[in-house]
């Protein structure tokens, strides 16, 4: 496969999916039909086409994909094009050509003489043909056996899944019982800081990670409910994921040995999780706010782990309770923004400490958590960029989120919002109203800032690391893109209910550091 078929099944990936078209027909890939790799490229993008449309156009640009994969197979007989030939053929309603394609792809295993794959893809491949063949029962059996050779291939498992409720849907018939090969569910945890850590608390923490099957934990680690849910996750094997708001040392002194913690216990958790992520926001940064982002972190990463893995996210709260409702503050608030998405919950009372719930002072300091996106109008020239980037925001309809008026930019504007789900949803909707302007690339970051009066000229001045951020994110962002940091797309993650269709996809990490990022795609 040459560098450009790779950079741009890059692209397609990142959901930058017209800037891959334009790659792909601008290096005349569209015209060359004697490649089984273009083929197969030209039928992924077909492919990711057709999976956001519906009704006609679903079925016409499904119908070509299967052309362009079953021309590859052609060429190269091979399992993957003819598989995804025969799918895309059940989605166009060519339902003459699934059964052939189905057969070709079997055959091809029964002989041992398609391309190498895993044991795991090869079986699951298996299983794919035996669905579209309306064979279910064999179909499931030949699953089955595809997750025992890999039990915790869970990318491998949740992609199977993905495919199969398409097919599933597209024939009408029940998904239900997809749920059994499901990977494990993931978890959002949070509690008070003081509890009764005993057998009974332990227990009932044991009996939800066990009904919900839990297999990735995110949250903090302060003394109290973080440290004992923590511990029970790592007493079943769960992977665990832990989120600081401050480097461990301050952590440690802060939430842990201030509530009288054990430090020992505190370092021998943070040694078994698979990760641990400190928030290095501003050094003055209030511990209420880096808290307050440390929460949305966690909580957006179990739910776009579970969308990654075609599962479900559950909150577990530990806390103080009256008629089924946390009263702990932070505990509630939580509680708060995970029941408006819908998702399930559980909420256990740890009983009331004698010793109360107080936490040490905080102080705001002027800053504030923002959602800052950066925009820039690829090829209109500096003069007129802000113009009319001022002039598509003015004519959006509904209400804007802005917090402080737009610093305007030569390339375009960087726009501050007070919530995630503000900054995301004008993304998507200043992407679409600029696109008739020429390409526009737009980048997103969540943070602390402090809005101060500008020295000059009057208007607001924000500072903060975060600008800074957003800058390094915009660099490398491809033209008709919107990529988020992992922050701001956490934050975002967690405020999506479960019925809606955005999805956030990881496209790798900053260039030089180790920040995720996220490509935001409107289904």
């Amino acid at each position: 496969m040459t560098p450009t078929l790779i950079s741009i099944t890059a692209l397609a990936r990142s959901g930058a999916e017209e800037l891959a078209w334009r790659l792909f027909r601008s290096a005349g890939l569209d015209r060359i039909g004697d490649d089984p790799a273009v083929l197969a490229l030209h039928g992924r993008l077909l492919k990711d086409r057709a999976l956001g449309l519906s009704g006609p156009a679903r079925q016409a640009t499904a119908a070509q994909a299967a052309d362009a994969y079953a021309a590859a197979a052609r060429l190269r007989p091979a399992t993957y094009p003819l598989i995804n030939a025969a799918t895309l053929s059940l989605i166009a309603g060519a339902h003459g050509a699934v059964q052939r394609l189905a057969d070709e792809a079997l055959a091809l295993l029964d002989a041992g003489t398609g391309e190498p794959d895993t044991p795991y893809y090869l079986e699951a491949t298996r299983a794919e043909a035996l669905l579209l063949g309306g064979r279910r029962d064999a179909a499931e059996a030949a699953l089955r056996r595809a997750v025992t050779l890999a039990p915790r291939a869970w990318e491998d498992h949740a992609s199977t899944l993905r495919q199969f409720a398409t097919i599933l849907a597209e024939l009408g018939l029940d998904a239900d019982w997809l749920d059994a090969y499901r990977p494990p569910r993931t978890l959002h945890y949070a509690g008070q800081m003081r509890i009764r850590n005993d057998a009974t608390q332990s227990a009932g923490i044991d009996a939800v990670l066990a009904a919900e099957n839990i297999g990735f934990g995110y949250g903090a680690l302060a003394a109290g409910a973080d440290m004992l849910i923590a511990e029970r996750l790592l007493a079943r094997d769960a992977e665990l994921h832990v989120t600081l708001p401050s480097p461990r040392t301050a952590f440690l002194d802060r939430s842990v040995e201030a509530f009288e913690g054990d430090a020992a216990r505190f370092e021998a958790i943070l040694a078994r999780a698979a990760t641990v992520r400190e928030i290095g926001e501003e050094d003055e940064a209030d511990a209420a706010l880096t808290g307050a982002l440390a929460d949305q972190l966690a909580m957006g990463c179990a739910v776009m782990r579970a969308r990654q893995l075609q599962t479900n996210a559950v909150q577990l709260i530990v806390s103080e309770a009256s008629q089924g409702a946390p009263v702990a503050p932070n505990s509630a608030r939580l509680a708060r923004i995970w029941a408006a998405t819908g998702r399930r919950q559980h909420l256990l009372d740890a009983g009331r400490d004698p010793a109360g719930t107080a936490v040490p002072a905080r102080e705001a300091g002027g800053r504030r958590l923002a959602a800052t996106i950066a925009i820039s109008l690829c090829e209109a020239e500096e003069e007129i960029a802000a113009d009319r980037i001022a002039e598509r925001l003015a004519a959006l309809p509904g209400p804007i989120g802005l917090i402080a008026p737009p610093a305007w930019r030569a390339e375009g504007a960087v726009l501050h919002y007070g919530s995630a789900r503000e900054a995301a949803a004008d993304a998507v909707r200043l992407r679409a109203a600029l696109a008739a302007s020429g390409p526009v690339r737009i980048a997103g970051d969540l943070g602390i800032l402090r809005f101060a009066p500008a020295p000059f000229g009057g208007g607001t001045l924000a500072l903060g690391a975060t600008l800074r951020r957003v800058d390094r994110l915009l660099e490398v962002t491809p033209s008709t893109a919107i990529y988020f940091s992992e922050t701001l797309g956490a934050a975002y993650a967690a405020s999506m209910r479960t019925d809606e269709s955005a999805r956030l996809e990881p496209i790798g990490e900053l260039p030089g550091t180790l920040l995720p990022l996220y490509a935001l795609r409107e289904r």
